[in-house]
């Protein structure tokens, strides 16, 4: 009996975490990146197409996912390491 909750539980916690992952890697930080992926690119990508709703089911909209968590870490570091300094 202990070991149906334990796995329910994991199921539970797993199809929390995924979802959490991908709202923040497909929705913030997609959001993020595409103004830097528009000036980099000079317009080029991202082109916006959507797949049932998300950005990321392609190889550029995972990139600029990918841009906007970079972003987020750099200004990030640079907020950190500037505060931290005096």
């Amino acid at each position: 009996m202990e070991e149906i909750a334990e796995s329910i539980f994991k199921g539970i916690g797993r199809a929390i975490s995924y979802v959490v992952v991908q709202i923040i890697f497909e929705f913030l930080f997609y959001y993020i990146g595409w103004p830097f992926m528009k000036i980099i690119t000079l317009g080029k990508y991202p082109k916006g197409k959507k797949s049932y709703g998300w950005h990321i089911e392609s190889r550029e909209g995972a990139l600029t996912s990918l841009v906007g968590l970079i972003m987020v870490v750099g200004v990030t570091i640079f907020v950190v390491t500037t505060y931290n300094a005096t």
